[in-house]
């Protein structure tokens, strides 16, 4: 898979599940990747915390991007 399809595919994962209004709540910073700790939004039935493995260098830029700026907004 080229870099620019890896990178689509890790923005939708990350984009998907923000959408559904789960939350970072912590990532791990590894050698092989960053992984995300998504929780769902409380109350909502049958959904589960995800963890998802992000490789690409844009997509973890990316998942950077969106945390700052939501800390942000939080500030305002």
């Amino acid at each position: 898979m080229s870099d620019f399809h890896e990178f689509i595919a890790e923005k939708n994962a990350i984009d998907g599940y923000l959408e559904q209004d789960y939350r970072i709540v912590g990532v791990t910073e590894e050698l092989n990747g960053d992984r995300l700790r998504l929780q769902p939004p409380s109350g909502a039935p049958d959904s589960k915390p995800v963890t998802l493995l992000i490789q690409n260098a844009n997509a973890r830029k990316y998942w950077s991007t969106l945390l700052f700026a939501s800390s942000e907004s939080d500030e305002d």
